[in-house]
Formats: C-alpha cells, sequence, structure tokens
C-alpha cells in the first residue's frame, strides 16, 4: 500500500516579460505544493483548456513582472492570450473549486479578462512614480480563501500601475457590488497610492480569484524585510506573505481529501 502523500499542484504560467515565476514557485514549494512552471505559448500550442486545468491542477499563478507587451497596457496582451487563445474565463476553474492568484501585472491581467467586472481598471500611482516600497495591507471581510486569519501585514510593491480605479460613472453601484460580495478584500493602510477606496487586492464572490498589487510570494522568509535586523530572534521566521500560499495549500488539501 502507498504511502505517498497527495500534494495539490499548482500552474505557474512563464510568457515575456514575467519577471517573478522563480520566486512564485519558491513561495508555492515552501507552502508545500508540487510546483510545474509552463510556457503560455506551449499550452496554447497544445490547446490547453479550462477543462484540462481543472482536472490537473487545484491553483494557477499569473506572476507579476512586465508582462507581454506592456507598452500596450500592463497585462493586456496576457489577459487577451488567455481569454481568446486558451478560452479560459477563470471562473469555470473557480466553480470546479481551483483557485487563483495574480500578482502585480498578473492582477492587472485578472482585471482586463474582467474576473473584477467591466467598471474596475488600474492607471498609474499618484505622482505616477515607479513605486519600490514595502506598504502595510489589511484583510477586509471573510469571503477570500487567500487571506484566511491575516491581520495587517507588510508586503513590497513593484509597480508604477498600481492605483485601482472605478468607472465614474457607475462608482456607487460598483462599491456597493464590491462591498456586498466581499470582492474589496484587502486596503492599503495609508493608501500612499491614491488606489480608489484603498483597494491594494480584489477577489471574485466565490472568494477563490485573488488578485493582488504588493508582492507575498517577495516575503516568504523574515529575512526578506529590510527591517529584518531590528528582530533578529526572527531571522528563521517566515515572512507574512508566505501565509496566503499556505491558506491556498490548505484549501487545495480539504479540496484533495476523498469525501466520507
Amino acid at each position: 500500500m502507498s504511502t505517498d502523500v497527495v500534494r495539490p499542484r499548482v500552474l505557474v504560467l512563464r510568457a515575456p516579460g514575467i519577471l517573478s515565476e522563480n520566486e512564485t514557485a519558491q513561495a508555492f514549494a515552501t507552502a508545500g505544493f508540487e510546483v510545474h512552471l509552463r510556457n503560455l505559448e506551449d499550452l496554447i500550442a497544445e490547446g490547453y483548456r479550462e477543462d484540462t486545468l481543472a482536472s490537473e491542477y487545484q491553483v494557477l499563478a499569473i506572476p507579476g513582472g512586465a508582462s507581454t507587451a506592456d507598452e500596450l497596457g500592463s497585462g493586456k496582451l496576457l489577459a487577451l492570450k488567455i481569454s481568446h487563445q486558451l478560452g479560459w474565463t477563470l471562473s469555470a476553474f473557480a466553480a470546479r473549486g481551483g483557485m487563483v492568484i495574480g500578482i502585480g501585472s498578473g492582477f492587472h491581467t485578472l482585471i482586463r479578462i474582467g474576473v473584477f467586472g467591466k467598471e474596475i481598471s488600474v492607471t498609474s500611482s499618484a505622482g505616477g512614480k515607479h513605486l519600490q516600497a514595502w506598504v502595510k495591507v489589511a484583510p477586509i471581510g471573510t469571503v477570500c480563501a487567500w487571506l484566511k486569519g491575516l491581520g495587517v501585514v507588510d508586503l513590497p510593491l513593484r509597480h508604477s500601475d498600481a492605483r485601482i480605479v472605478i468607472h465614474p460613472n457607475r462608482r456607487t453601484e460598483t462599491l456597493v457590488k464590491l462591498q456586498r460580495r466581499g470582492m474589496h478584500c484587502l486596503r492599503y493602510e495609508g493608501n500612499m497610492i491614491g488606489s480608489e477606496e484603498g483597494i491594494a487586492g480584489l477577489c471574485d464572490s466565490s472568494g477563490r480569484i485573488l488578485g493582488i498589487m504588493p508582492h507575498p510570494e517577495s516575503f516568504i522568509r523574515w529575512t526578506a524585510h529590510p527591517e529584518w535586523t531590528l528582530a533578529p530572534q526572527r531571522a528563521n521566521a517566515p515572512g507574512q506573505g508566505l501565509a496566503l500560499f499556505e491558506n491556498a495549500y490548505q484549501e487545495s488539501m480539504r479540496a484533495l481529501q476523498p469525501e466520507a
């Protein structure tokens, strides 16, 4: 009788311009996942459909970076390839128990796919500067499976286009929708970005698809924090970003358990 432990599997996308796929893969591996990195163009060539994705993987990760053809708009071409050449909606994947995370420009990709509605967009941060800074973010509500049990955490931000905006003609009804469905799941503390309602992350109404602007994969070890030496006794401790990947692992393991 085999004693091998079945581990959840994550597909981490590779594409031209994506810069943090290895960091993202390491974060998932540290949390316990079996990690597969795949090139987007290979998936397109194979005709890799969403039902196959759902049968083979518990999680899909769209890492951050410049993304494909960033000059056309961050995440735009990648979103077109996912939507039109692969035919993925991602909502169907989530409906079958899958989880999705889009980080940085990966969040842009989810926005452009339309996961969070047509009224949401992203633009340059306040002042238009490329931000390389650590920010404090706080979870809101209990809908998002990725953020369970988190308090206020420090995470690094690495993008000039980090400000989430809402179409002005539909602002009120969109904010009501986001609140009612628990989709506004993460906010900046202090909001130096100027993001609408302090939005740092959004989830879909199932809580299984998360778009997040700061980079949790860059803080899986305490020593990654620029002020870690102020608490040297914690040198071997995990970073606060690891909790997101551990939450995904626990959620995926529950889905893999056979029903009694």
